[in-house]
């Protein structure tokens, strides 16, 4: 299988905020495996895995479950290559966020951005992918950032309303408040970033047509390069595209890829994947995700997941969890509420409670 990974860059700022901290950013690059001297190269790659073995560290030594929030502060623009420039350029909002979109694995392809327009709410979800443990500390710290450069690149705007994270609730839930600067919801359904919805189509002061195609041009060139042997990814990108128009034929994913059927199944085989396994693997972790929203129903979900009928998605989901839909749903429910209960403070209780042997998950 493809190897998801990070650009190098990035770490950089992860490096930084360690610096700036009192810790030793090269104690930790080593004991994670990470070279220093990749760092300032945007065209060499890290594996998640490798990452996510300096975030745990990060956890470990720091002992700050906000220090992702801290990384931000201490992100640069060129730590993401030419992106952020890119989003300068755009000349509207909504041209920004699908640049997102469009590019965001350039940074990282441990996550597929979706941009969300549904009962008068804009959501930029950032959906982790299912080939890959990522830390949420992570995912948080893009998050943080993303929300650091649109108040920066358009303060006149301010077009960001809240934060979701899929996290439990935090023992300091104003901490995070105060360094995102905007509401923070937790134990969401999917790590997001809400904008407000007047905004989209307004034009932006910083916005530049002629450098906004030369900067998707380098991008372009370097997603190709990225994506050249990540094949699976990109059938999965497709797959996702398709299914809110119904059942995705492997006929119509060649296509888009330019490839026959026949190539297409021959150089899956070199992944050790095929087309179906994808197509249900894509489905069954949308499935979780699309469930995890209150708002979307059952049947919506079957349909964007492109069932044609919801005995077929029920059949499907009972062979990926042994339940239905809807008992999936209200287990879900039932153990939030339970993860609610243990985040109460110690001194609300009756009765003290012994947290030696206890480790809560970070939510992924």
């Amino acid at each position: 299988m493809q190897t998801i990974s990070t650009i190098a860059t990035w770490a950089q700022a992860v490096t930084r905020a360690l610096d700036a901290s009192g810790y030793s950013s090269r104690a930790l690059l080593q004991e994670a495996g990470i070279s220093p001297d990749h760092l300032h190269d945007s065209n060499q790659r890290i594996p998640v895995s490798t990452m996510s073995c300096l975030w745990r560290a990060v956890r470990r030594v720091t002992g700050d479950e906000c220090f992702g929030l801290r990384v931000a502060e201490h992100a640069c623009p060129t730590d993401f290559h030419g992106l952020l420039f890119a989003l300068q350029t755009s000349l509207t909002v909504a041209d920004a966020l699908e640049r997102v979109v469009r590019f965001s694995h350039i940074i990282t392809t441990s996550a597929n951005m979706e941009l969300q327009r549904e009962g008068g709410r804009c959501l930029m979800l950032y959906r982790p992918s299912s080939a890959v443990q990522t830390e949420q500390i992570a995912t948080e710290a893009l998050i943080a950032s993303a929300v650091r450069f649109t108040r920066q690149s358009w303060s006149e705007l301010n077009p960001i309303i809240a934060v979701e994270l899929s996290r439990p609730v935090p023992a300091n839930p104003a901490e995070w408040e105060r360094s995102l600067g905007c509401p923070v919801r937790f134990e969401a359904p999917c790590n997001a970033i809400e904008y407000a919805p007047q905004f989209m189509g307004r034009s932006l002061r910083t916005g530049n047509s002629e450098l906004a195609s030369s900067l998707d041009t380098v991008l372009m060139g370097y997603l190709q390069r990225l994506q050249r042997n990540n094949l699976p990814e990109q059938v999965r990108s497709v797959i996702v595209r398709q299914l809110p128009q119904g059942e995705v034929q492997q006929t119509a994913v060649a296509d888009e890829l330019g490839m026959s059927v026949r190539n297409l199944h021959r150089h899956l085989l070199k992944h050790a994947t095929s087309f179906k396994e994808l197509l249900d693997d894509t489905r069954r972790q949308l499935a979780f995700d699309y469930l995890r929203q209150p708002h979307c129903s059952v049947n919506e979900a079957c349909y964007r997941l492109g069932f044609n009928e919801p005995s077929s998605f029920n059949r499907a989901f009972r062979r990926w969890t042994g339940t239905t839909p809807g008992q999936w749903r209200s287990s879900q429910a039932q153990e939030r509420a339970s993860a609610s209960v243990l985040a109460l403070p110690v001194v609300a209780r009756e009765r003290p409670v012994d947290f030696s042997n206890w480790a809560p998950a970070l939510a992924v």
